[in-house]
């Protein structure tokens, strides 16, 4: 997510999430919620059922492109939520974040699991000024008693704190699930992001700042975990490593800075690079 503003948020109470996931949840398989990314937009069902979630995101466009999933209050249109967005709230008075896959670049795609509640919401993309000029995808989300989604085994294990990533576990190559907590106090997100050859992190840094959704940068987004207002939620997510440079990066909006400061997380040095060994 690409806010380049200050958060004026009061956080949810943490608590227990409850999902402790050892061999798998409770549940039964079914068909993923597949979103469809696109330069004009968002394809993907128009309900889907409460409980913890199987999302899967495929970027068939141009840019990257990220599925932010945000449940609207009451009385709250989907056309009122983008007014508020072009006036330059980033955070629109009700609205809840509930996470979504992360930047995710042309080609690829991004999966993962996560918890929603029943409710009206939108899938948006944050990046660079697409919140304001790509439509978003409307759904419901419906409590109809439907069994949680399985979520296979997690290999390791990233907390977002301020301002830092830790990471219990070995990211290797291959099939890996990543289990992503937010212990905080803040709220935070994560990008994945693969370096190209010979570029470094603080190219990285730099393409992020010029926040021009259409660039080409020094990096491959993999995909991540998106914010939520609760940060007793959490996510899991589903990679394919190769052999290469990695970065974790957090993008967030430093709470309480000045609105033309522009400083992020990743300012504050929430980044962290990893090695994925052939």
């Amino acid at each position: 997510m690409n806010r380049n503003a200050a958060l004026y948020l009061t956080l949810m109470a943490a608590g227990a999430i409850g999902f402790g996931c050892h061999r798998q949840t409770a549940g039964t398989e079914s068909s993923p919620f597949r979103i469809i990314a696109t330069d004009a937009g968002f394809q993907a069902p128009n309900t889907m059922s409460a409980g913890l979630r199987h999302v899967v995101m495929e970027n068939r466009g141009s840019m990257i492109h990220e599925a932010m999933l945000v449940k609207l209050p009451k009385g709250m249109t989907p056309d009122a939520y983008i007014a508020a967005v072009r006036k330059g709230s980033l955070f629109p008075e009700g609205a809840t974040d509930y996470s979504g896959p992360g930047l995710t670049s042309p080609g690829n795609s991004a999966e993962m699991w996560l918890k929603v509640d029943p409710g009206q919401y939108i899938i948006i993309c944050w990046n660079g000024n697409h919140a304001s000029t790509i439509p978003v995808h409307t759904f419901t989300v419906e409590d109809s008693g439907a069994a949680d989604d399985r979520v296979p085994r997690e290999d390791v294990i990233v907390k977002l704190i301020d301002y830092r990533f830790e990471i219990a576990g070995d990211l290797r190559k291959g099939e890996q699930v990543i289990r992503v907590e937010t212990p905080g106090p803040s709220m935070h997100e994560m990008d994945i992001y693969r370096l190209h050859e010979g570029r470094t992190v603080a190219d990285l840094r730099e393409w992020r700042k010029k926040d021009e959704a259409d660039m080409q940068g020094p990096a491959e987004a993999l995909g991540g975990a998106l914010d939520s207002h609760d940060i007793s939620h959490v996510v899991w997510l589903r990679k394919n490593f190769t052999p290469g440079h990695y970065v974790l990066h957090c993008e967030m909006p430093v709470t309480n800075a000045p609105a033309d400061s522009k400083m992020k997380h990743d300012d504050l040095g929430m980044v962290r690079e990893f090695e994925i060994e052939d």
